[in-house]
Order: C-alpha cells, then structure tokens, then sequence
C-alpha cells in the first residue's frame, strides 16, 4: 500500500495522508467508507446512548464493537474466514451491523450478544466529522 492516500468525491480531494490515519481518523462519512474490510458500520446516532450533539450518524469499525456488554443484538449469521470470524447482528432493526470476533468463537446464529461500541466516529446529517 501507499505511504499517503487521497480520498476523492466526484473528483474533489476530501481527505490526503497515510492509509492509517484516514482509516482510523477520517474527516467525514463518505471518507470512513472508502477504507476497510469488512466496511464500517454505519448506525443512525440514536441507537446508543449519549451522542454529541448534532450527531445523526455513528461510524462502528467492526473491530470497534465489544462483546459482552451494553445492548442486546441477534446474531443473523456466522462467517468463519480461517484468522477470523465475522459475525452480522441485528441491532435496534439494523441488520447490517458487523463485528470481528476471534477465529473459534463458539457463537452460532439465533445467539443473542450483547455489544457495545469502542471509539465511535460520530458524524453530523452532512457526513462531517464531528468528533
């Protein structure tokens, strides 16, 4: 990979630095998608407690949830890669949240976790970045 990436929209630089930092602080929505796989979660900022204000959406990298505390969630399906396994849950109605569990989880889906989110990107209606 590159030492800097540019992140693009319709042809307008919206973010340029090192792979790492704009995974890891991007600058807006649109940007935070751009890298990473599985791709980030993107949750309406309703969904858990306490968002800043202005907030309308939460970015959740899928190894930035927690198992084992916080809300209750379905797990709809298990994806075992070999170095790691995915699990897609239901949340609050999202069927789209992904997380990142170790390779041997014992997890199988009908299971309810409970998951809680670790260093959230939060982001405005307009897909600013807000904190």
């Amino acid at each position: 990979m590159a030492t800097h990436v540019g992140v693009l929209d319709h042809g307008r630089l919206v973010q340029f630095g090192p792979p790492r930092e704009v995974y890891e602080q991007p600058v807006s929505l649109y940007a935070a998608a751009r890298l990473g796989q599985p791709r980030i979660n993107i949750v309406p900022a309703s969904l858990f407690p306490a968002p800043p204000a202005r907030a309308a959406h939460i970015g959740l990298r899928p190894e930035h949830i927690r198992l084992g505390q916080g809300e209750e969630s379905l797990v709809n399906r298990v994806e075992r890669l070999g170095d790691q396994t995915r699990l897609h849950l239901s949340f609050r109605g999202q069927s789209i949240v992904v997380v990142v569990v170790e390779p041997h989880t014992a997890l199988r889906s009908g299971d309810i976790v409970k998951i809680e989110p670790v260093a959230p990107l939060y982001f405005d209606a307009d897909g600013a970045r807000l904190i």
